[in-house]
């Protein structure tokens, strides 16, 4: 098969769906030696690919995923006729995207989550409508339907009636970067790095409203008073989208000194923050997966996470959940990691144990189960 990814989430910085992008297309690359990959780029992710790069073709183009107007045009429109030219099997679309003319053998669609139906007033309002025509319009086009959990699958079901049978759940897997680390003086020297001064709870995805931060300050500010003011709470994250109204909160908490913002960080140093970090505190309204759940565990942290959406599932039983709109709760799940050891070296050891179903080449192999069934249906 002649299969076609678009990789244009992959970039120097990226987060969580340009993390899904390389680590499957380089698994996919260890593990099938049969087919031909062409990569749809836009001139900057070759380099972060690497070695599966140099045996892959690229279609290149200038526009960005990002760019909704000229790029739209271009996706819908040019690149279906360059998929046609290259005499393309499979289409994957790993972001919502399938093109609106792509009628040329089969098109595989992978949909992360549905925050634009479950919580569209944490996006603005016209990313909401836009993300909602898109993912209705791929999931109509789309011959396969990828998803990271069961529970995108059931609001698919639910929100859109996608039919069951089209829908394939393809959990995401955890890169082996992400490890135990027992050299404290690389943790010492990242801690330095970003100004780190005491021991800290780590928080990590980028500043917007669905990662419900005025509540994880409002629970640290109640855990700070228990703990006579012994923690820092790091939060690991560019700035997203309404985040002016975040910031304000740390003025009414008075936690302008205690929290500490990095913006982004290299996957090096983030490995090392988990590792020094007292427990991750994820206490997100919604998520179609949270791989910063998986992240953690794999380096020996303690996790705390919301009892909503996908993040019971991905979780299993290795982390302690908590209601996400509870801010009582949430500090006194902190508490708790913070000064029962026995609760805390559990949830380290279960956490090491729930990460070893989850990998790269696992996702990679039912990914490719999936292109083969919908090439021959």
């Amino acid at each position: 098969m002649n299969i076609a990814i678009d990789v244009r989430t992959i970039n120097n910085k990226q987060s969580g769906v340009g993390f899904y992008v390389r680590y499957l297309v380089e698994a996919l690359g260890k593990i099938d030696k049969k087919n031909s990959y062409f990569l749809i780029t836009n001139n900057q992710e070759e380099e972060v690919l690497g070695e599966f790069a140099q045996n892959c073709r690229f279609l290149a183009t200038w526009f960005s995923n990002e760019n909704h107007v000229l790029g739209d045009l271009w996706e819908n429109f040019f690149l279906p006729l360059r998929l046609f030219w290259n005499q393309i099997d499979i289409f994957h679309g790993p972001a919502f995207l399938i093109p609106s003319l792509y009628r040329h053998r089969a098109a595989v669609v992978t949909v992360h989550d549905l925050v634009a139906y479950s919580y569209p007033h944490t996006i603005p309002i016209k990313y909401k409508y836009y993300m909602r025509m898109l993912i209705r319009a791929a999931t109509l086009r789309a011959d396969k339907v990828l998803v990271d959990s069961y529970s995108v699958k059931n609001e698919l079901m639910d929100r859109l009636k996608v039919p069951e049978e089209k829908i394939h759940v393809v959990p995401l897997g955890v890169s082996p970067s992400y490890r135990v680390v027992n050299n404290r003086n690389l943790i010492k020297s990242v801690k330095e790095k970003y100004g780190i001064k005491k021991d800290y709870i780590l928080q990590v995805g980028n500043i917007e409203p669905r990662k419900n931060l005025p509540r994880l300050f409002n629970a640290f500010s109640l855990v700070k008073e228990k703990t006579n003011n012994s923690y820092q709470l790091v939060n690991v994250g560019k700035k997203g989208w309404l985040y002016k109204e975040i910031f304000e909160m740390l003025n009414k908490y008075g936690l302008q000194e205690d929290i500490i913002f990095t913006e982004y960080v290299p996957e090096e140093d983030l490995v090392l923050l988990y590792n020094g970090a007292e427990l991750l505190a994820y206490p997100s309204l919604y998520e179609g997966f949270g791989l910063p759940i998986l992240e953690a565990m794999s380096c020996g942290t303690p996790v705390i996470t919301s009892n909503v959406s996908s993040m019971p599932e991905v979780a299993g039983k290795a982390a302690l959940l908590i209601d996400p709109l509870n801010g009582e709760e949430i500090a006194w799940a902190i508490h708790k990691v913070l000064t029962d050891t026995e609760l805390k070296n559990r949830l380290k050891n279960s956490g090491l144990e729930r990460t070893a179903f989850f990998s790269w080449e696992k996702t990679a192999r039912q990914t490719l189960e999936v292109y083969q069934e919908a090439y021959n249906p």
